[in-house]
């Protein structure tokens, strides 16, 4: 895209959008590579009916924690420009309090995989940041498509971001409702650990949701940037 001095101009969406990519792909990456030689500490494989998503960064169990961990790091990172360039374009009070959350959770993802479950009492506390975090910033940011009077951002996105937040909220309201104990969710190798977990599963169904709301999102961005580019390029040859 260029102005009429023939200087590139800068399209912030683009940067969004790479970003969104690239973020999903290095922790979906990150996690598929430690899961598939994991062993617990009874020797099971790792399955996401049954393990927590931290249990993949657990040094001295995990064989590939560090890459988990590293995954974490680096891609809360990436996902955090992701938040930041969304909210900038969105441009609504909304969208601007939905990147802060958006920062804090991104933030929280990072130190997960500074702190895995080793160091439990500050890993715990980042968890909760993450998840209350990202459900806020996630809420805010499915308001702010459905109430944008200017359509920045296709209406139908809200149905993935809406699903992200009811994954959010089961997640965080059902194991209280279940009155699971902290050794329980915290220490699962304490106690017999079921062949399907409720509370793993639905915290599989916020990171598959959210990954997948982030592609696709992503994919808009990508798209309506390049038909404005084409259509740009189109009256200019005419």
């Amino acid at each position: 895209m260029h102005d009429r001095r023939g200087t590139v101009k800068k399209d912030p969406r683009r940067l969004t959008y790479t970003c969104g990519f690239l973020g999903s792909a290095i922790i979906v990456l990150g996690s598929l590579i430690a899961a598939i030689p994991y062993r617990g500490r009874q020797g099971e494989s790792y399955s996401i009916l049954n393990h927590f998503i931290s249990e993949l960064g657990e040094v001295g169990v995990s064989r590939l924690a560090p890459v988990f961990n590293a995954s974490l790091i680096v891609g809360g990172v990436v996902l955090l420009v992701f938040a930041l360039g969304l909210g900038l374009y969105i441009r609504t009070r909304r969208g601007y309090i939905a990147t802060a959350f958006g920062i804090l959770s991104c933030l929280s993802c990072s130190l997960l995989g500074v702190f895995p479950t080793n160091y439990l009492s500050l890993h715990d506390a980042l968890a909760d940041s993450f998840f209350y975090n990202g459900l806020i910033a996630t809420t805010l940011f499915t308001l702010g498509i459905i109430f944008d009077k200017e359509n920045k951002v296709s209406k139908w996105l809200a149905v993935p971001a809406s699903i992200t937040v009811a994954c959010f909220v089961s997640f965080l309201v059902i194991p209280e409702a279940a009155s699971l104990t902290r050794v329980q969710t915290l220490h699962p190798d304490r106690f017999t650990r079921p062949d399907i977990w409720p509370t793993t599963i639905l915290e599989w169904s916020v990171f598959i949701s959210g990954i997948a709301w982030f592609i696709l999102t992503s994919v808009y961005l990508m798209v309506k940037r390049r038909a404005q580019v084409t259509k740009k390029s189109s009256v200019k040859v005419v």
